[in-house]
């Protein structure tokens, strides 16, 4: 085997990996940003309704506040 058939054999073999590794890179490439992109909007929807649930617990909050206050105040004045 003469050194310019070794070299064609070495070279076609690594074009044949190299073609490979390009074509599953690029899937995997693609593929990873559909996941990131998923998680992202997964993320937003799980954030967004964990800050509605908040908000509603905190108005409920103030207004149970709001009225031992007002209980509070009128026992106050009572005993006064």
């Amino acid at each position: 085997m003469t050194f310019l058939q070794l070299f064609t054999l070495i070279a076609s073999g690594a074009t044949i990996f190299a073609l490979i590794v390009g074509i599953f890179s690029v899937y995997n490439g693609r593929k990873t940003r559909r996941e990131i992109s998923n998680l992202i909007k997964e993320e937003s929807n799980l954030t967004r309704n964990m800050t509605k649930d908040l908000i509603k617990e905190i108005r409920d909050l103030i207004v149970e506040e709001s009225r031992l206050t007002r209980e509070l105040i009128v026992k106050v004045i009572a005993k006064g």
